[in-house]
């Protein structure tokens, strides 16, 4: 199914699942109109995440007293924050993401033979990672909705409203904006994976440029290759600045679900369906954060090879103002190109990763050990 597949298959994909909310940046020469309608939809699914995240937001305060409760309502008020965060940062970075994103699908059309198997190669390699997330999303959104179906709830969700909600049409309406905003948060949530499609696209300019650096035949080629190099690194600069507030974003709030997860799964006398539930978002957590953790260190790795192609071309036969020039490419390859946010966000990289598993599972060890205790008391 996801075999043979091109760098254009892929950015259609991406923004297929980003068509619900319009957050994929519209070509430069766009008609006016069309700008202006664009924002307005999206301010409106701003509105309607808004109006379900008040709605659970009543729900804690109604239920200060039950944990559980409170604990579901804030497990659905997670995407919701992260939906609304998405789009504030889509339209705050709107011209950053307009260029680099309008670089890379400018980039695609251009490809020859050999930068097109390189870049099959990448996608051979994450397709099923982030083609299988996009498709969970959406089946979660989907699972949540027909939630009435399995669980003892008339909606989707828990969220109270000051106001009858039980009586048509009003019955009917609050369901239908539930649904809504459940499908916003799947495609709002898939733009991690365009963020990340951002980070892949800049680490394939790179081995391609590491690449060309080892078939160089003389001067011309090698000026060419400095020049890609500089144009490069303001390329990474820009999508570094607009990957930090998602990164940023999507790690805290999915912290915060899987701790919620976590007092659910603990708790006793849930029902079946409501694990599953809980198991599946467990899942999206994770994947969520190792989908910038994994191109974020991939980057790191293929920047250093860049140095290390230089290192290996005849340098030593060119004259001294072309070795210099090569002296400054290796001296900016030493200084790795990171996605961190100082005080807020450490670099992230596999190893991130890996503690932050370490972290989550050790958390939920302790509040364990902590309930099964309080119980034994009992």
């Amino acid at each position: 199914m996801w075999k043979n597949l091109t760098l254009k298959n892929v950015i259609a994909t991406v923004k297929l699942s980003l068509f619900i909310n319009c957050s994929w940046p519209l070509p430069t020469n766009t008609i006016k109109l069309k700008v202006v309608c664009v924002a307005l939809y999206q301010y409106l699914c701003l509105f309607l995440t808004l109006g379900l995240t008040v709605g659970l937001c009543n729900t804690v305060r109604n239920h200060l007293d039950d944990p559980i409760i409170m604990a579901k309502s804030i497990i659905i008020i997670c995407p919701t924050m992260h939906t609304m965060c998405n789009i504030v940062f889509c339209k705050i970075n709107s011209y950053r993401l307009r260029l680099v994103t309008y670089e890379m699908e400018n980039f695609c059309e251009l490809l020859n033979s050999h930068e097109e198997a390189i870049v099959r190669q990448y996608i051979d390699r994450c397709v099923h990672f982030y083609g299988g997330s996009i498709l969970w999303l959406y089946l979660s959104a989907i699972f949540v909705i027909t939630g009435p179906v399995t669980l003892d709830q008339p909606f989707p969700t828990n969220a109270e409203y000051p106001f009858d909600i039980y009586h048509q049409p009003m019955k009917f309406i609050i369901f239908i904006h539930q649904a809504i905003v459940c499908m916003q948060c799947a495609s709002q949530l898939c733009t991690n994976v365009f963020i990340a499609l951002l980070l892949w696209f800049t680490s394939v300019r790179f081995e391609l440029l590491a690449e060309e650096l080892r078939t160089i035949i003389d001067v011309h080629d090698l000026v060419k290759c400095i020049q890609k190099h500089q144009k490069l690194l303001k390329y990474a600069d820009e999508v570094v600045t607009v990957v930090r507030p998602f990164a940023l974003t999507a790690i805290s709030l999915s912290t915060l679900a899987l701790i919620i997860i976590g007092i659910i799964l603990i708790t006793q006398g849930q029902p079946l369906s409501m694990k599953i539930q809980c198991i599946g978002l467990i899942f999206s957590g994770l994947s969520e954060v190792f989908m910038y953790t994994w191109p974020a260190e991939h980057l790191i790795h293929i920047n250093s090879e860049v140095g290390q192609a230089v290192f290996n071309t005849q340098w030593y036969k060119l004259s001294i103002a072309v070795q210099k020039s090569l002296q400054v490419i290796m001296q900016k390859t030493q200084k790795p190109i990171v996605v961190a946010i100082p005080c807020l966000m450490p670099s992230l990289s596999l190893n991130y990763y890996a503690s932050y598993l370490s972290t989550i599972f050790s958390f939920f060890t302790t509040l364990r050990m902590v309930i099964e205790n309080s119980q034994d008391e009992e």
